[in-house]
């Protein structure tokens, strides 16, 4: 335990920078680790462990009982061959400077040779540090980064100050940030940016409580949770409720050194504003916090974090100076919206005509062109009528030419939902147009009513069309139009609604409204869209195994979403059935046996029945032709799955019998082919419900 204490010590490492933006602060404590733990690691010093630390100014990582020196290391030099001659080995030694008597023999699979080895005394870990150090400063990779005045250093905000020791002692060093300018390292750090003082850190341990002294928490999940604590206590009181936002709680966790969570007031005249409007300004242009009451409409309060301590006089103020910004910004979400009432779709329209969707994929009023006639042909599997899908569709992009939406684009769609209300449009289609960009992620809702899932669909139908016709499908991780998100969106809406649509029918009426006849796109369209398929399953509590095995069926483009959903259901299902098992060793027999034979899976191979010698060669043949009957007749029907899995079930006395009583590599080559054949078409004709040799044990 001694010798711990001794030959260990614990080290602080911080940087001090202007504002780092919030959304590259955990990213960076992330780097900061890696960077830190692979250059310790090359330089054979251990730790026990770290804690990293991020804010607006302050990035810093604490090591526990790291090495205070590293070990010594023995490097060992292979010589020349022992029956050198004299010259080699002399040169040997004169280079190593050493004697004959400081080598030894050693046998290698090359024969004998001299070797000579010699220990490296570890340096001191203090004098190592600067190196490391300047590895992790010039390492760090930004999303965003600059060169300031006369640096050379990139870095996301000008860095200031490094703090660099161990044992509680300052590391003698510095990093170069330019031609002649260097940051010494030092054992002090700066208060809440309202002070600016300087803190001297006399103790490793005392480091995050000095700081808290001094208006700073360092630790974000400290920040956080007193965020958290101060709001629940403050609306408690009220007797409110918070909006609750975690990607907004995020940022202004990353924007604050000291929480202090305070509630003003919104002027009465702007609660007539719809509350996304509020919603939004508050949120986006102001970091704020909406509030409800208890039967969730939205409170005329707003919450807000300030970077400060809690003094009264000053909080009143900070209130007031608040709400005058939030009034200024309402005042002109006030004027943009009754300018905007004012116009007509029509007006919007006719200026939609005039602003390009994509070069050579025509306007933005074109698009809706498209939307509107796609919609017409899904309208009825929908449950919607045609003239409504229609018309929303002809809407559904007018807002973008809005002033508000102009002024806050998050609220495309819902403004033109507001609108749509506001002109006395049917209730389905205001519903459906303010629902339509949903969903925006995986984690998104999706639109409630059957018309705003259309319209949905067709929208990112008609985009992720158009853009594959031009060749802009997403490459690596390069995805500028979001056709990603776009065709995720569409499998969940397919999937959520139980759709009785295939791929091919999926894509293909769009397809048609681009004039696009190459086979290649679709072909590329569908695995993109199978490739999205895949993940929702497989996100479902579905094995990935029996997800593989069905899309990659053959005619899984002509499968509906639906029976796809079911199949895969049905197999999971029958997974534990023994007779299930007895099946899939089966079929993965024929697989092996017909693993040599390169041939096509969509291919019906020449079988010459005069050929047959045996009852089993004739059952397999007839069970084959059966199959693909039901297959053909019931393997797009939803219900039929547990029944076709057990078509295949009753194979397996068949099957055994058949490997039982006839040789398939027979002498005859005639008979070897004519067996070889008719199991690849009972293999083929298994396939198109599932490639089961996919399927796990």
């Amino acid at each position: 335990m001694n010798s711990m204490k001794k030959s260990r010590g614990n080290l602080l490492l911080e940087f001090f920078s202007e504002e780092i933006p919030a959304r590259m602060q955990l990213n960076s404590e992330t780097q900061l680790q890696n960077l830190f733990a692979k250059s310790v690691a090359k330089r054979d010093i251990a730790f026990e462990s770290f804690k990293t630390y991020s804010g607006p100014r302050h990035l810093s990582i604490i090591v526990k009982n790291i090495e205070l020196e590293q070990k010594d290391q023995e490097i060992e030099k292979r010589g020349p061959r022992f029956d050198a001659n004299q010259n080699a080995i002399d040169g040997f030694l004169k280079s190593n400077q050493i004697n004959i008597n400081e080598t030894v023999i050693k046998e290698t699979k090359n024969g004998k040779f001299y070797f000579h080895s010699k220990i490296i005394k570890g340096q001191k870990t203090k004098k190592i540090l600067p190196d490391i150090v300047n590895e992790i400063v010039n390492g760090y990779v930004w999303p965003k980064s600059q060169r300031w005045a006369n640096t050379n250093l990139r870095w996301a905000r000008p860095l200031r100050n490094i703090v660099l020791i161990l044992n509680d002692d300052t590391v003698k060093g510095k990093v170069q940030i330019g031609e002649d300018v260097f940051l010494n390292f030092n054992n002090f750090t700066f208060s809440h940016r309202h002070t600016d003082k300087k803190i001297v850190i006399n103790k490793i341990d005392n480091y995050e409580q000095l700081l808290e002294e001094n208006l700073v928490i360092i630790d974000r999940n400290k920040r956080l949770n007193k965020i958290i604590n101060d709001t629940s206590y403050l609306l408690k009181k009220e007797n409110l409720k918070l909006v609750h936002d975690k990607f907004l709680l995020e940022e202004v966790v990353g924007l604050i050194e000291y929480p202090n969570v305070l509630i003003g007031s919104i002027s009465k005249q702007f609660m007539k504003l719809p509350r996304e409007v509020l919603t939004t300004v508050m949120r986006v242009h102001q970091k704020y916090f909406s509030i409800t009451d208890k039967d969730n409409n939205l409170d005329s309060k707003f919450l807000f974090v300030a970077n400060s301590i809690k003094e009264k006089d000053r909080d009143f103020r900070v209130v007031e100076g608040n709400e005058r910004v939030l009034k200024a910004r309402l005042s002109d979400a006030v004027y943009f919206f009754e300018n905007d009432i004012t116009n007509t779709f029509e007006d919007w329209n006719e200026k939609l005509k005039h602003i390009l969707f994509y070069e050579t994929l025509g306007s933005l009023y074109d698009k809706t062109i498209r939307m509107a006639n796609v919609s017409k042909v899904f309208a009825k599997a929908f449950g919607v009528k045609a003239e409504l899908a229609e018309q929303a569709a002809i809407l559904s992009k007018a807002d973008l030419v809005s002033e508000m939406v102009m002024e806050f684009p998050e609220l495309q769609g819902i403004m033109g939902g507001h609108y749509a209300k506001i002109k006395n449009k049917h209730e389905e289609v205001t519903k459906a147009i303010f629902e339509h960009y949903k969903p925006k992620g995986l984690s998104d809702d999706l639109p409630e009513t059957k018309l705003g899932s259309l319209l949905s669909m067709v929208d990112k139908i008609d985009t992720l069309v158009g853009f594959f016709t031009v060749g802009k499908k997403p490459t690596g991780s390069k995805d500028p139009f979001a056709l990603r998100r776009n065709g995720f969106s569409i499998v969940q809406i397919l999937v959520n609604l139980k759709l009785n649509f295939s791929l091919n029918e999926v894509i293909e009426p769009s397809l048609k409204e681009y004039c696009c006849s190459s086979q290649s796109i679709k072909l590329s369209l569908i695995n993109f869209m199978i490739d999205k398929l895949n993940y929702i399953f497989s996100t479902k509590n579905n094995r990935t195994d029996i997800v593989n095995s069905v899309l990659n069926t053959m005619i899984v483009n002509d499968i509906p979403i639906n029976v796809i959903a079911t199949r895969i259901n049905s197999i999971s299902k029958f997974t534990k059935n023994n007779d299930f098992k007895i099946f899939l060793t089966n079929f993965k027999r024929i697989n092996n046996i017909l693993k040599s034979e390169k041939f096509s899976n969509d291919v019906l191979f020449q079988v010459n029945t005069k050929v047959f010698d045996t009852i089993e060669e004739e059952t397999i043949y007839n069970l084959t032709n059966s199959f693909s009957e039901e297959i053909i007749n019931k393997g797009i029907c939803e219900i039929s799955q547990d029944v076709l899995i057990n078509c295949l079930i009753k194979m397996n006395e068949p099957i055994s019998l058949f490997f039982d009583n006839v040789i398939v590599n027979h002498k005859d080559t005639n008979k070897r082919d004519n067996r070889l054949n008719l199991l690849k078409n009972l293999y083929n004709s298994i396939s198109k419900f599932s490639i089961f040799d996919l399927i796990e044990d």
